[in-house]
This record gives structure tokens, sequence and C-alpha cells, in this order.
């Protein structure tokens, strides 16, 4: 097999939640550039059929647009009923609300569960067993370099920036990966973490405010690349973990952070 070809997706159908904005159309359009047609799935139409149409324009891939709530069982029916046939299936679509870990309740704890957790692992358990049955599956959980580290306050000077409940759903996306890799490795199916660091346009960014200077400042001072990561870097990484090439690749953690979490 040639070099490109153990990259390439043409044939293939990548389903991509929260595949609207961000992180998650970035990812789709690097599966589609490399080849995929898409299933986008999301809350919002507008920003999907967005996605859509550059996947279109710029690529010439067709993509299913599926409006729903990954959190809610009659969607999640939807979801199954409207994608077809699924090669790769990428968890992108979650939340990081801005609670104090002193005073955060028990029921909105349980919301960033539901849709960083529950739905993931919901999708896969509709998913994956077909991806077994024609030997050939690509699973990536989206996670964070916060799910494998503490966080440090003194990158977020100025704000008040606690999202314990974020920070432990992304661990337990490890969990669920390292679970389910040995079980699904038998029946050629690949399921790993793809945990991006700090990247320009992603929405818990935006919300948490990373654009002004001085919270760059503070990244770059523990960033060894110096910089933020673009859309080419994540769709590059996620393109390898969707890619034939990627057959002896699973339960593994690919950071995409700049060099961030080698200290």
């Amino acid at each position: 097999m040639s070099s490109l070809k153990i990259l390439e997706l043409s044939g293939l159908r990548a389903l991509v939640t929260g595949g609207g904005s961000g992180i998650g159309r970035q990812l789709a359009l690097g599966f589609a550039e490399a080849g995929a047609d898409l299933i986008l799935i999301g809350r919002r139409q507008p920003p999907l059929e967005e996605t859509a149409r550059i996947a279109s324009s710029k690529f010439g891939r067709e993509s299913t647009v599926i409006s729903a709530d990954i959190t809610v069982e009659t969607d999640i029916q939807k979801i199954k009923s409207g994608a077809g046939r699924v090669d790769i299936l990428c968890n992108n679509a979650g939340a990081a609300p801005m609670h104090a870990w002193q005073t955060v309740s028990l029921e909105d704890w349980r919301k960033v569960f539901e849709i960083n957790v529950d739905a993931m692992f919901r999708l896969i358990q509709i998913f994956a067993p077909k991806m077994m049955e024609n030997g050939f599956g690509r699973i990536i959980n989206i996670s964070s370099v916060y799910g494998s580290m503490g966080g440090n306050p003194a990158l977020y000077p100025g704000i008040e920036w606690d999202v314990a409940s974020y920070f432990a759903s992304k661990h337990a996306v490890h969990g669920i990966t390292n679970y389910l890799a040995p079980r699904l490795a038998p029946k050629g199916v690949c399921i790993n973490t793809l945990s991006p660091g700090g990247f320009a346009g992603s929405d818990m960014n935006k919300d948490s405010g990373m654009g002004s200077d001085e919270m760059l400042d503070a990244f770059y001072s523990v960033v060894p690349m110096r910089r933020l990561g673009g859309s080419d870097d994540i769709a590059a990484a996620g393109v390898f973990l969707a890619s034939p090439g990627a057959k002896y690749t699973t339960g593994q953690n690919l950071k995409v952070d700049g060099g961030w979490s080698v200290w």
C-alpha cells in the first residue's frame, strides 16, 4: 500500500458530532479532504449545513445532516435510522460550563457527563457492532489535554475559570477508550482518544476568554511551540486515526498540544 493510500479515506463515511463549528468542523473537513463523505450531527441545523456546503464546494464530498441532541434517546434513534453506514465515528460534541468545584450542583455536574461521556458511549453502542461485523471501523473520542492533567490556574489570570466537571468527564473518556480497545481490536475496529490543547477557534477557548493578550502570554509561556493550534493540526491527527494506516493503533491517547503536556 502506498504512503498516500494508507491515509486516504475514499469510500468511507465519517460521522462527526458537533460538526457545525470549532474543532468538530475542522475534523469533519479534514475527513472530507481525505475523501470521506460526512454525517454531521448537532443541535443547530445552519452551522451543520455550512460545514456540508464547504465539504461539497471545496472537496466534492456528500454530507448527511441530522439535527439532533445526542443526550436525548429519541434523537439517538433518529441518528441511528438516518446515518446509514458509519465507518468512522468521531465523538466530538462536548460541554465545558463554568462552575466552581465548591458550588457546582449535582444536576449541572450530571449534565456535563451526559454529553461528554454518556452520549459518546451510547453512540459507540449503536455503531460499533456493525463496524465489528464489517471487519473495519475507527472510533475517535475527543478528549482534551485536560483529560490527563490537573490544569494550572496560573494560565488563566484575572478570571474565574473552574470546570471540574469538564476535567473529570474528559478523564472518563480515556477510561472508556482503554476499556473498549481490547474488545474491539480482534474485529478490526480501532478506538483512540484525540486530545487537543489550546486551539484557535475552539468553542471552549472562546468561552474562557483565551484570546486576551494576558491569557495568551501565560499560555505561550508553557507551550514549547508558542502558538495556538490551527485547523490543519487537528485535522491531520484526526485523519491519521481514521485512516487504514492506523490499523495497529488502538487504545491510545494522541495529544495535539504543541508540547504543552511534555513538562
